[in-house]
């Protein structure tokens, strides 16, 4: 796994670097490579060889989901081979193939001949595919010295799935020194919101964060909250909703990230301003017993508390397929 890591962090610094050059373009994901007499080959059958390029789906190919293909409009599905090569027998033709493995883009292919006899070389690379990502209970506390009249608007980097109370162009009422906040005559504990959008390999950094049993996060919980200065009550919102989900794991990646790197999920203003606004997302993944991942520990931010300061927590939870990262051999 941590030659994954390396070759991760080397193909997203690559990859960042070809696509600034708009005159590099894509390799093929779909690329006949050679066509040879067969002398194996009988009864007028052909055969193709497809040569799967991406190293990490070799890597994992024992835990990862059947390849789904098909040929000329007839669907197969396929175990993903150690060695990356999938050979089908065919008669004499012409053939359109289809190929899909979850979390990358789907290959197409034009229409090609093979004669009998014959067996067809072709290379398949897939392009890794955007995830949708849930923004799992981001919620807003507001903690003005007294009682004051604000303006919360979050601008989600995809959509609303949910608010509550409704979202009308942003939340307006009174916030109360508890972290309550009035609206229309009820009172909140807090604000929340939820929503989706894209997220890709590029957008992790696996070489910092955590591995964690699942019997040991609500002591992990505990001890990086207090550290980043998080209240009982905030504490005990965050475990109550996440603890559940991420006790039953063998072992898992957790990642948080604070402040302006929030942005990547939702853009939130406050009016009157804040002297600070103190945001922490938990990303975090279910790990396959097996995988060894050594990740930097990171460096916290802290809350401070003092004037009028509010504070936003949320997370996701990823697949750990989103840790494969497109192959650039």
């Amino acid at each position: 796994m941590q030659r994954l890591l390396i070759l991760l962090i080397s193909i997203i610094a690559s990859t960042n670097t070809l696509l600034a050059d708009e005159g590099i373009k894509r390799l093929p994901s779909f690329l006949v490579v050679s066509s040879e007499k067969d002398p194996s080959l009988r009864n007028g059958k052909a055969v193709f060889e497809f040569e799967i390029l991406n190293g990490e789906l070799k890597q994992y190919a024992d835990q990862l989901s059947p390849v789904q293909g098909s040929c000329n409009g007839e669907a197969f599905n396929f175990a993903m081979p150690k060695n990356g090569i999938y050979t089908k027998e065919v008669l004499e033709g012409k053939y359109i193939f289809q190929f899909y493995t979850d979390g990358y883009y789907e290959i197409y292919s034009d229409s090609v001949s093979i004669k009998q006899g014959y067996r067809t070389k072709v290379q398949l690379r897939f392009d890794y595919a955007d995830m949708e990502i849930i923004s799992d209970k981001p919620v807003i506390y507001l903690y003005p010295t007294a009682n004051l009249e604000v303006t919360t608007t979050v601008k989600p980097n995809g959509k609303f799935l949910f608010t509550y109370p409704t979202y009308e162009n942003g939340w307006k009422g009174t916030a109360h020194p508890d972290g309550s906040i009035t609206i229309a005559d009820k009172n909140y504990p807090y604000l929340f919101w939820e929503g989706s959008h894209k997220m890709t390999a590029a957008d992790m950094d696996l070489t910092k964060g955590y591995m964690v049993k699942g019997d040991s996060i609500t002591a992990f919980l505990e001890r990086n909250l207090t550290q980043m200065g998080l209240n009982d009550r905030e504490m005990t919102d965050f475990i109550t909703y996440w603890g559940p989900r991420m006790a039953g794991n063998g072992q898992q990646f957790v990642q948080f990230i604070f402040n302006d790197e929030c942005n990547r999920f939702a853009d939130l203003s406050i009016s009157p301003a804040p002297a600070q606004i103190f945001r922490v997302y938990m990303i975090w993944a279910p790990v396959p017993d097996g995988v060894v991942m050594m990740p930097q520990p990171q460096e916290f931010k802290t809350v401070k508390r003092d004037q009028f300061y509010a504070i936003e927590w949320g997370g996701s939870e990823v697949k750990f397929e989103l840790f494969y990262c497109k192959t650039n051999d």
